[in-house]
Formats: structure tokens, C-alpha cells, sequence
């Protein structure tokens, strides 16, 4: 197996297997303590790992009968982001051992859909999802940065607006990864008809 292909598939192993750091109770406490630590590291950690696996070689070949020119992955991958930016949900994921499973798995799956749907995504839609998405993490991020008060009874205030600052660096990054993909096909168009001419 040539070198790179070893590194990179035990970068994939490392990913996918970053959930099980989630069954030691005293790391899981310190990370959902955290509100910040919540968003910004163990939901990206879930997703990545889902992500990991699907490129390790876990696929199910339905996914192409149901996922449309990857819509329904992008679809999916929406709604979760859009659920576990709550603060209620954040709330209830503590509270709840079943919100708790089901943060977890809704975060691997997006992770693991989106893999295989993100290939199959046309410019327009994958420039309106990755868009979209950063104009929702960018509002909670507002959101959190902005209020007075508490939003979950579970993090204190002063952790609620760092985990503000996270969301509107993360739209930032989204938000150029989105113009970058917008303005790419464009480039590639004036480099063809440049070279024909």
C-alpha cells in the first residue's frame, strides 16, 4: 500500500473513531459542560466521523435510489443543523439519555450521508446548501452573541457568547467555501474560452 494511501486511511480511522472518546463520562462532561465545547467540538467531531466512515468504504448503495442528485443528503444535513442550533435541544440532550442518542446519531448520519451526496450535488445546489447554511450558523451565532439572557439552563451566559463567536467564524468560512465554489466553474469557462482563442 503506497504511503499516502496508509496515512490517509488511518486519518479516516482516527475520524471515525473519535465518537467512542464520548464513552468516558469524565471527557463527555467537560465537552457538554461547555456550550462552546458542545457545539464547536463534539458536533463537528460526530459529523467528521460519519464523514470518515462513509470514505473507509461504509456505504449502502440505496443511498443513490433515494438521494436525488444528492438533495436529500444536503436536505438532511440541514435539518440537523437546524435542530441541534436550539438551545432547547442543547438542553435536552443533557437532560435526556434518548436526545442524547439521538444528537449522536442524527450528527454521524449527516456526516455519512453527506459524504456520498456531496459529489453528486450540482454547483447551483451545492452553492445554495453551503450558503444556507452559513446564513443560519451565522444567525444563531448572532443570536447567542446578542441576548441578554441565558438561552440554556444548563450553560452560563459568558460560555453562550463564546459559543457565538464559533458560529459566525464557522459562516465565515462557509460563506467563502460557498463563493469560492460560485466562482470557480465561472474561472475554469473564461480559462477554456481564453485557451481556444
Amino acid at each position: 500500500m503506497p504511503r499516502h494511501r496508509f496515512a490517509r486511511t488511518a486519518l479516516w480511522s482516527v475520524l471515525a473513531a473519535l465518537p467512542l472518546l464520548l464513552l468516558w463520562p469524565v471527557l463527555r462532561q467537560t465537552i457538554e459542560g461547555r456550550m462552546s465545547l458542545h457545539m464547536l467540538l463534539e458536533f463537528p467531531a460526530l459529523f467528521s466521523a460519519g464523514w470518515a466512515a462513509q470514505r473507509l468504504g461504509l456505504r449502502a448503495p440505496l443511498l443513490h435510489w433515494i438521494d436525488w442528485r444528492g438533495w436529500t443528503g444536503a436536505t438532511g444535513v440541514t435539518l440537523v443543523s437546524i435542530t441541534w442550533m436550539l438551545p432547547s435541544m442543547l438542553d435536552l440532550s443533557l437532560m435526556s439519555p434518548t436526545v442524547a442518542a439521538a444528537k449522536v446519531v442524527s450528527w454521524w448520519l449527516a456526516g455519512w450521508w453527506l459524504a456520498d451526496s456531496w459529489r453528486r450535488l450540482d454547483p447551483e445546489v451545492n452553492l445554495f446548501f453551503t450558503g444556507n447554511i452559513a446564513w443560519m450558523t451565522a444567525t444563531a451565532g448572532m443570536l447567542y452573541l446578542d441576548t441578554p439572557q441565558r438561552l440554556c439552563v444548563n450553560h452560563l451566559q459568558d460560555d453562550q457568547r463564546h459559543a457565538g463567536i464559533g458560529p459566525v467564524l464557522l459562516a465565515i468560512v462557509l460563506g467563502a467555501i460557498a463563493i469560492r465554489q460560485a466562482t470557480q466553474p465561472a474561472a475554469n469557462t473564461a480559462a477554456t474560452a481564453t485557451a481556444r482563442t
